[in-house]
């Protein structure tokens, strides 16, 4: 089984049916929200945490969604539908729906975890910084920049991701016009530091992270505080480990900054068990 697609409403389609109508703003103009997570053993991981994620991401762009319950029963038929052995990539897709409608268009799919994957959770990830031309508190104060919502607009994303490629690199850690880590197209950023693992202030604009979230409420677990706080590369540098958390890849290592080696945390992997990701 490569794929699984289905709508909302209409259930499992052939994946090669098409979907999207050609008038669609989501497709047109990006105008529509997402969420991704694991599929491990059959089970979404993390499920509620993403489904809320979507309802604030809805919220602020004024998409209307169906009751999360509906969302929540809908994606959990199609995830059983998919061989419990296989480690999967489920996606939740909400379009604005065809022109003059006002009926959101609903998806979602399952497929296997890309091969990167599994490399990317063994070897750690190189990042290059690149900015993103505002100051670290302008997203605050402008609701039209979409601080914290996870649209389907990704197209800054995949050219981040290209430009880091050019460069050697598998991310781009974005800074802030005034020089503070954000976060990474695909990742959120989390640091350690003197016994305390810390977390970019969620009113900087950057995506709330599922998985970071998790791995903050495991924290005590790993004999460490919390705490949010705005970082610097050069501060990064110095850390005692740098994680970067994603629904796909659980946590993974951060290895250098730009050239300059980062030290590897020996927490890593009970950070992992502890949230139930796998190491490879």
């Amino acid at each position: 089984m490569d794929r699984l697609v289905a709508v909302l409403g209409i259930g499992l389609v052939d994946p090669a049916t098409p979907i999207v109508h050609a008038d669609d703003p989501g497709l047109l103009r990006g105008d529509g929200a997402f969420e991704a997570w694991l599929v491990a053993g059959g089970e979404p991981v993390l499920l509620p945490a993403h489904l809320n994620r979507m309802s604030r991401s809805a919220r602020s762009l004024e998409l209307a969604l169906p009751e999360l319950d509906v969302l929540r029963t809908f994606v959990l038929d199609v995830a059983a539908a998919w061989p419990r052995d296989v480690e999967a990539v489920q996606r939740l897709v909400c379009t604005r729906g065809r022109a003059g409608t006002g009926r959101p268009t609903i998806f979602t799919t399952v497929e296997p975890v890309p091969p990167w994957t599994s490399v990317n959770r063994k070897r750690g990830l190189r990042l290059v910084t690149g900015t993103v031309g505002f100051p670290v508190r302008e997203r605050a104060k402008a609701s039209w920049l979409l601080g914290g919502v996870k649209s389907l607009s990704y197209a800054v994303h995949a050219a981040s991701q290209r430009w880091a490629a050019s460069r050697g690199a598998q991310e781009m850690l974005w800074l802030s016009s005034d020089g503070y880590a954000l976060e990474c197209p695909s990742f959120n950023l989390v640091w350690i530091r003197s016994s305390t693992m810390f977390t970019v202030p969620g009113w900087s604009g950057i995506i709330a992270g599922t998985t970071s979230g998790a791995l903050i409420g495991q924290a005590a677990a790993l004999g460490l505080g919390t705490d949010e706080a705005l970082v610097t590369p050069d501060e990064l540098a110095h850390a005692d480990g740098v994680w970067l958390t994603g629904s796909l890849s659980g946590i993974l290592a951060a290895t250098e900054i730009d050239g300059r080696p980062l030290t590897r945390s020996s927490l890593l992997g009970e950070a992992r068990r502890l949230i139930g990701y796998p190491e490879t």
